[in-house]
């Protein structure tokens, strides 16, 4: 069958194309319907200057079930789902240590096929499919980018009566906010760029108290050794100037991508002094998707306040160019194919 799919290269070229989707269903793979789709940083990075070669892409995806390979136990056709964007294996020395969080060796839908999420349809291997019921496809598709978000914060370890300070008011950063607060944390401050209105106003309605600045962190001398923690979803560089706001034993969470060198550097001494932490988060395997969804579910997260537009597929490259032009006025793009377009022969 014939479908749309979009494709990516860089530097920010983006294509909407008409490809040919094989009827059968492999393996232990699903047929997925593309209800929402989310577009990401990453998405972002990529199209800036990572992609050399033309690639689907789309990874933060809400769907329904239309067909099933063999061996999809659990699932059925008209089932509303969520895809892990990669899942563990169970079986490796990993996970059999309670380590799953190791481990990456599960089948992913990267590459099931010649379409992504920002399609009409797409294949999915049937461990990394997750079933929701009660939000719509939009909300659901902030499955994803939510559970890097809880990653994010669980990895910071807050504590009740903690001060918590998010750096970088995107998306993942905003959806920390309200986790961090269930989490037990008695104040959070997001700090971001003036320019990024929309995205401190939602900051805002999501519990936190704002500082819009354009100076470097390290000029505010007032929040010096301030937070217990910082989650940080800003480029890498921003790490050292971060350190100087983190308390006696404070923690860094951190997401942020470098572009370019990743290098960084502070002083270790006082790092040391302090008993300061610095972790990693990366959500990979794609863990705690019946969690977020809950939050999705119950308003914890409140989806309205994430996405700031709908666009349908066909707009894919202007809502590409959205993302990269008008940062101020955007936070969260979801990409609804809607009436898909699909033609057999």
């Amino acid at each position: 069958m014939r479908i749309r799919s979009a494709y990516l290269k860089s530097p920010w070229q983006c294509t909407l194309r008409e490809i040919d989707l094989p009827d059968q269903v492999p393996d232990k793979h699903v047929l997925i319907r593309v209800e929402a789709c989310g577009i990401c940083g990453t998405d972002l990075s990529n199209a800036e200057d990572k992609l050399a070669e033309w690639q689907p892409f789309g990874h933060e995806i809400a769907g329904v079930i239309e067909k099933l390979g063999t061996d999809c136990e659990g699932l059925s056709v008209g089932d509303t789902v969520v895809l892990e964007s990669a899942g563990f294996c169970g079986r490796c020395d990993l996970c059999r240590s309670g380590r799953v969080d190791l481990c990456n060796k599960a089948p992913h839908f990267w590459n099931a096929g010649p379409s992504l999420g920002f399609s009409d349809y797409m294949f999915a291997p049937a461990c990394g499919v997750v079933r929701y019921e009660g939000l719509t496809p939009d909300a659901a598709s902030l499955a994803e980018p939510a559970g890097v978000a809880y990653d994010m914060v669980k990895t910071a370890d807050i504590q009740h009566g903690d001060r918590v300070c998010v750096i970088g008011p995107g998306p993942i950063g905003l959806m920390a906010i309200p986790i961090a607060l269930r989490s037990g944390a008695d104040k959070v401050v997001c700090i971001g760029r003036t320019r990024n209105r929309a995205r401190l106003e939602a900051a805002s309605k999501l519990g936190a108290e704002v500082l819009a600045s354009d100076r470097s962190v390290l000029e505010h001398t007032e929040l010096r050794h301030q937070f217990d923690r910082v989650l940080v979803t800003a480029p890498v560089h921003i790490i050292p100037e971060a350190i100087s706001l983190l308390a006696y034993g404070g923690i860094i969470s951190y997401i942020g991508i470098g572009n370019g060198s990743g290098t960084i550097q502070f002083d270790a001494n006082d790092f040391h002094f302090r008993k300061l932490q610095l972790r990693a988060s990366f959500a990979s395997p794609a863990l705690y998707y019946p969690i977020v969804l809950k939050m999705l579910k119950n308003g914890t997260i409140p989806a309205d306040i994430i996405i700031s537009h709908r666009l349908p597929l066909g707009d894919i490259e202007k809502a590409m160019a959205l993302c990269k032009e008008d940062k101020g006025e955007t936070v969260k793009v979801v990409i609804k194919p809607e009436t898909p377009f699909i033609s057999t022969f």
